[in-house]
């Protein structure tokens, strides 16, 4: 009866109904959680509360959306993410809701709900309290980084005064906030991180409960998004340290080569949560750009250089039924393979590439090398491996985005990797078809959804 009651109180905290003000997550006639175990069971809605961000996959250049597709694009991915990927003004209209800003706002929203809650409530559970607060800190401060780099523009030298997103510290659905400044969303996000590895524990039981390598994790992200690299390094090397398992691709096989996206992939689980790479988990909305595969551009391609494993087993010329993708295409398989789009958080491949930007950008550059080393060799069949070399840290931290991007595909990284580095210079933009993204373009920001805007007038819209 106790575990029937703590899911029926999920049901009905987390089915929000719709409410008159901006963030659109004004729970009605729910029970009120009160007890560390009522909190805990927030928690551990895995599927609701991990949620995160699905637009900015496809406005980057890792995909593509043939316009003979378009159709079926719209069943799985939906029409908004065909404007994404066409780069237009809008996404959504005023009647439509932008799932990832309302699933972030939802969640903070809980997370805000189990904080206050903490603050008045006596029992004495020291250990229960700081993992319940921990984990609210870690999945507040995880959607704040993802919401302030989706809606607002990079970290920069005018953090201090850009428009950031919304700061809501408190369960107030009545509140019709402005945008914080970008600066003051980050130094929150520090905050929440900072308090919540101090508390947190070593390990915990599923990979969507925080622990603290996966509070070291976040605040590694955030740093190397600030270019605050002593920090990123710190932070990184800490979460590597209690969490560094990899994968060795020379390990895997298919069980039939000749159907790959029908075969099980032998020495890496299909199931997300059992996969041991995985720091924190954070559960994508399924959807691609074939179907739901998402299908590779020509660029994308063609950084994969010859034995590099991570296409043999994360891509394949046709689906489940032996159909040949259009234009010799190549798609993405939804969960087994190195690319698993049901996950968008943090890994151990992700600790070791920031450890190793964050070398380089110091001027560190073997360190970085060796970083690099520790999981390009787990990546390449041994006939065909190249140990890098780099002849200034320039040229290495060259090599780790270029890593990054070979690594991190389909998981929310790249349009914030070009963001970042358009602003050191880079000139990156995104060709789509006939449709260009030119570098700095100010829809690199996302728009604040249009039913957002109509809720509250104290939000301004970013610049199209």
């Amino acid at each position: 009866m106790k575990t029937l009651y703590k899911y029926s109180l999920i049901l009905l905290v987390l089915l929000f109904a719709s409410c008159d003000k901006y963030l659109d997550v004004k729970p009605k006639g729910v029970v009120i959680p009160t007890t560390l175990e009522d909190y805990q069971a927030l928690l551990s809605a895995g599927q609701e509360i991990t949620r995160t961000s699905n637009n900015t996959i496809y406005m980057s250049d890792e995909l593509n959306l043939p316009d003979n597709n378009r159709a079926g694009a719209i069943g799985y991915a939906g029409n908004a993410m065909i404007k994404a990927y066409d780069f237009q003004d809008e996404l959504f209209d005023v009647t439509e809701d932008d799932a990832d800003w309302r699933i972030a706002y939802r969640t903070i929203y809980i997370c805000n709900t189990i904080l206050s809650g903490l603050e008045t409530n006596t029992e004495n559970n020291p250990t229960q309290r700081d993992q319940v607060k921990g984990e609210a800190l870690v999945h507040r401060a995880f959607c704040n980084l993802t919401l302030v780099n989706e809606y607002a523009k990079h970290y920069s030298t005018s953090a201090a005064t850009d428009p950031g997103i919304p700061l809501p510290l408190k369960a107030d659905i009545n509140a019709l906030l402005p945008r914080a400044p970008v600066k003051t969303v980050y130094a929150q996000i520090e905050q929440d991180l900072l308090e919540a590895a101090a508390i947190l524990p070593e390990k915990s039981t599923y990979t969507y409960r925080p622990n603290k390598a996966a509070a070291y994790g976040v605040l590694a992200r955030m740093y190397l998004y600030m270019g605050n690299w002593n920090s990123a390094f710190q932070y990184a090397d800490r979460a590597f340290k209690l969490s560094n398992f990899i994968y060795d691709y020379n390990d895997l096989k298919f069980s039939n080569p000749n159907n790959k996206p029908a075969s099980p992939i032998l020495g890496m689980p299909s199931v997300t949560l059992d996969k041991k790479h995985i720091v924190l988990h954070k559960f994508h909305n399924i959807a691609g750009s074939f179907n739901y595969y998402f299908t590779y551009s020509d660029v994308q391609k063609a950084l994969y250089e010859n034995g590099d494993l991570r296409l043999e087993f994360g891509s394949s010329p046709t689906n489940y039924s032996g159909v040949a993708y259009p234009n010799g295409g190549l798609a993405m398989f939804d969960l087994k393979g190195p690319y698993d789009y049901n996950n968008a958080g943090i890994t151990t491949q992700e600790l070791l590439l920031m450890r190793a930007e964050a070398s380089a950008r110091l001027g560190n550059t073997i360190p970085a090398l060796e970083d690099l080393e520790l999981l390009r060799i787990k990546r390449f069949s041994p006939k065909n491996y190249v140990k890098l070399s780099a002849s200034s840290p320039a040229e290495a931290v060259n090599l780790v985005l270029r890593e990054r991007r070979l690594e991190l595909t389909f998981s929310n990284a790249r349009l914030i990797d070009i963001k970042r580095g358009n602003l050191e210079g880079r000139n990156i933009s995104i060709v789509h078809g006939t449709k260009t993204l030119p570098a700095n373009d100010p829809k690199f920001v996302l728009p604040i959804p249009s039913k957002v805007m109509s809720l509250n007038p104290n939000i301004v819209q970013n610049p199209r």
